[in-house]
């Protein structure tokens, strides 16, 4: 009878096999995140998957993947968008794979994570177990400690971000390919088979080339060898390193080829890619610390979460400031605690220093990482605090055993709530914004991308209605983002979008104007500058078109050096002097665009509408007009105008060919129609007349 009573709940979960254990790890794991196969693509997806023109093309896009820097196939080459760039490329090469055999589909890619991650779940209980199987620890625990760390760190809330955003699948495979690296060096010390060696540094290096974090593994390895180092011998020692850092140093050598430098912390001189652009070192540094007290909150109560820790969500903290003191007091007490525990308790102190050396190389305090913090960033980190509070369950479940599972069960059960919850903000872009701008209030980037996704939204509606309020909503969130932080472009970008779209010329010109201010030697303000001339123009809005017109002119020079090759740009300048009445500088502005495409239909077309203005230039405009034929002889507006002029000169019968094949390719054209009604009528062909005219009504 007294042995009955000592069969406890936890007594019963170590009396399972490894195999039922790992099989209720990835069947929970499966089961807790499987509504999100139904989610869209989010956030930073664009950036690598669906509007990355490398994993578009498939696996023709591999050599690309594997040679550039991830980003450059979204943003192009030469772009240093984020400090030390990103060289990620197998996660990215598993996307190019399922756009091969599935297209952009994102359940795909949700399906992966989701799998990906109960494997993890397998590898992480299987990994601490082994680790735990060598003295000092305690092997009788083993199995018990790493189900406890392992099932807390599955429910865990803080590990949605990374499973919902199917980008975030290097955050993933860099962990698992990491302790599959380390549990196969184990594997080998039991059953020495060279394969093992071979095959942990193979996937360790897959673990790189998923994520430059994995390299943070190798501090992990180091600092558990120097609590079990006594039980193996040097040239096992020796040779695990061998098999990491040879890897490693490959990783290191690839990467610095193809980004220039292993790690360049060079970042833009923008707030949204570097927070502390203004602030001073000492600021730097007691912010910092302010949010690794973030951090610890969000590992023990985790609420609220949000994506967005951007400026100025964070606030700029000095050291007189009594929140960088309770972080101070924080790191001051884990130091102690790890001091303390080293030889009592190796357990919490491994589990420190596993923490610590996951958390390192995103922690702000090395090097700056663009932002100034991310729960995505503690991803790997979080196994060493449910380790510890792993092993804080097994000691209160020896001592009480009823109570510590009534509380593990609660937390479980609280964690499984928040997680399913949080997953589904992640459900579309629309989403995930309007959520965590509501918790991320200070924050101008979420807000501009609230704004920005709502504009989306409103741009595919048919309802009026809803398309006002649609517009409306991203204004205040837009207008907030720029109040926050004034020099963020895409806030007064959208703002002059949604403008546009709301047929509010002015204020679209307005933002259009302060964009063009914050990127002067970018050529989409200018363009947007003179849709919302053109736009009021065709309005009838006069003195708003003028404003546009007036402003790019003013900048002739300018523009045409810095867009020398945009020939578009170059024709819509032309179009502002016109419609400001200089019809010889805009002559003048087409005829450099033909010197450099002597076939340019859309400037031929422009200049013959500009000599025909002028008295007496008609023979000039049919010139450009027939020139414009020759090069192609299906360009609408030339044939449009071709026939118009030669309705002029009362060439009908040349009129009708020229109308009839724009009729062909445009039936719903109302000038054409009635003009080969007029040509028509002229060449005494009464029928065929008759009925362009029925046409008209």
């Amino acid at each position: 009878m007294n042995n009955l009573k000592k069969i406890t709940f936890f007594n019963k979960i170590s009396n399972f096999s490894n195999k039922k254990l790992c099989l209720f790890l990835f069947l929970a794991a499966t089961i807790l995140y499987l509504p999100t196969i139904t989610f869209d693509y989010v956030l930073d997806d664009g950036l690598v998957i669906q509007e990355n023109k490398f994993t578009q093309q498939g696996l023709k896009g591999v050599k690309d993947i594997f040679t550039h820097d991830s980003f450059v196939g979204y943003f192009g080459e030469d772009v240093k968008y984020v400090a030390g760039g990103r060289y990620r490329p197998f996660t990215q090469f598993i996307f190019a794979i399922q756009k091969e055999l599935f297209g952009f589909h994102p359940w795909i890619g949700h399906l992966t994570n989701i799998l990906s991650y109960a494997l993890l779940m397998v590898i992480l209980f299987l990994t601490i177990k082994a680790l735990l199987s060598f003295p000092p620890f305690s092997k009788e625990n083993a199995k018990l400690i790493a189900f406890l760390a392992t099932v807390l760190y599955l429910f865990h809330p803080i590990h949605t971000e990374v499973v919902c955003n199917i980008k975030s699948l290097d955050e993933i495979f860099s962990m698992l390919g990491s302790l599959g690296a380390i549990l196969l060096l184990l594997s080998y010390h039991n059953k020495p088979k060279i394969y093992k060696l071979f095959l942990s540094g193979f996937i360790f290096f897959i673990a790189l080339l998923s994520k430059e974090n994995a390299l943070t593994w190798i501090g992990v390895w180091l600092f558990w060898l120097i609590f079990t180092h006594k039980s193996f011998s040097k040239k096992y020692i020796i040779n695990s390193f061998i098999v990491l850092l040879i890897p490693a140093a490959l990783f290191i050598f690839i990467r610095s080829q193809v980004l220039g430098a292993f790690l360049n912390t060079e970042i833009p001189k923008e707030l949204l890619n570097n927070p502390f652009i203004n602030s001073t070192k000492t600021e730097e540094i007691a912010t910092v610390l302010f949010t690794w007290l973030i951090y610890f909150k969000l590992l023990i109560f985790s609420h609220p979460l949000t994506h967005d820790y951007y400026p100025k969500q964070i606030p700029i903290l000095n050291f007189g400031d009594f929140r960088v003191w309770l972080a101070i007091i924080m790191v001051l007490a884990i130091i102690y605690i790890l001091i303390k525990s080293w030889k009592k308790r190796p357990i919490i102190a491994f589990a420190i220093l596993m923490f610590i050396a996951n958390f390192s190389m995103v922690s702000n305090l090395l090097f700056n990482v663009g932002t100034f913090m991310n729960e995505r960033f503690v991803f790997s980190a979080s196994a060493g605090f449910t380790l510890a509070v792993g092993w804080l369950f097994t000691k209160w479940g020896e001592r009480s055993p009823k109570w510590a599972m009534y509380v593990l069960i609660t937390i479980l059960a609280l964690y499984g709530v928040k997680t399913v919850s949080r997953s589904f903000a992640w459900k579309d872009n629309l989403t995930l914004f309007t959520t965590d701008a509501k918790i991320s209030r200070n924050s101008s980037k979420v807000n501009a991308a609230a704004g920005e996704s709502l504009i989306e939204v409103a741009k595919k509606t048919n309802n009026s209605l809803e398309q006002e309020k649609l517009l409306n909503d991203a204004i205040q969130y837009l207008n907030k983002a720029a109040m926050i932080y004034p020099e963020n472009y895409s806030a007064y970008h959208f703002l002059g979008e949604a403008y546009f779209l709301k047929n509010d010329f002015k204020k679209a010109l307005e933002n259009a104007l302060i964009c063009a201010n914050l990127r002067p030697i970018e050529l989409e303000p200018y363009k947007n500058v003179f849709a919302a001339g053109i736009n009021a123009y065709l309005d009838s809005s006069y003195d708003i078109a003028n404003t546009a017109f007036s402003f790019l002119t003013n900048k002739t020079d300018f523009l045409i050096n810095q867009f020398a090759d945009s020939t578009y740009f170059t024709i819509q300048l032309a179009l502002a002097y016109k419609y400001l009445n200089k019809v010889d500088s805009a002559i003048i502005i087409l005829n450099n665009v033909l010197q450099k495409d002597t076939c340019n239909v859309e400037a031929l077309n422009h200049l013959a509408e500009l000599h025909s203005t002028k008295p007496g230039g008609l023979g000039n405009s049919e010139y450009y007009l027939l020139r414009g034929y020759r090069c192609n002889p299906n360009y609408a507006p030339i044939l449009e105008n071709l026939g118009t002029l030669n309705i002029i000169k009362h060439n009908y019968s040349q009129a009708i060919i020229y109308l009839k094949k724009v009729y062909t390719i445009n039936p719903n054209n109302k000038n054409v129609i009635n003009n080969l009604a007029i040509a028509y009528q002229n060449v005494g062909k009464l029928d065929s007349a008759q009925y362009y005219i029925n046409l008209l009504k």
